[in-house]
């Protein structure tokens, strides 16, 4: 009878197995990380509503648009039509760090939380004026699509019956 082969240590297979991998797959991490933090930082300086970098605003510019929104706020001026114009929503970040360091130029050290809950008010003011018109718009959509279905079953039957 044949002698039968030596046995051989899987564990050495093992570890370089697992250091190669470990190694291919650390590259891979790293180069998913550069992609992934590429896109995030693509994504904090394209801070527009459709997708289509608008000019950086100076902190004058945002203050001055939060001064505007907060008064048309205040009267009573926003509504479904106008919300999608006032980019209040999509600035809110930049709006907040600007109301900041202009609380900072008057010697306020702390942060204005009367200031910053205005800005969160007429935001959600806004958001919700613009969850409010993209509802009464499917609501519409639907409704035309089911009477374009209603009509197109009616026809159906006169057809029939006319047969």
């Amino acid at each position: 009878m044949p002698e039968p082969a030596p046995r051989r240590s899987l564990a050495a297979r093992r570890t370089r197995k697992l250091s190669e991998f470990d190694a291919d797959v650390d590259e891979k991490e790293n180069s998913l990380n550069d992609s992934v933090t590429g896109r995030r930082q693509s994504r904090l300086l394209n801070n527009s509503f459709n997708g289509v970098d608008e000019p950086a605003q100076t902190p004058r510019q945002l203050v001055d648009l939060y001064q505007k929104t907060v008064e048309l706020a205040t009267q009573g001026k926003i509504n479904i039509k106008n919300a999608f114009s006032i980019p209040l929503v999509e600035r809110l970040p930049q709006i907040l760090n600007a109301i900041a360091l202009d609380d900072r130029d008057n010697h306020n050290l702390g942060p204005n939380f009367v200031k910053a809950g205005s800005v969160i008010d007429t935001s959600a003011k806004i958001y919700g004026f613009r969850v409010d018109a993209l509802h009464t718009e499917t609501q519409k959509l639907s409704g035309n699509i089911l009477n374009n279905e209603d009509e197109g079953s009616g026809d159906g039957e006169i057809k029939q019956e006319g047969q």
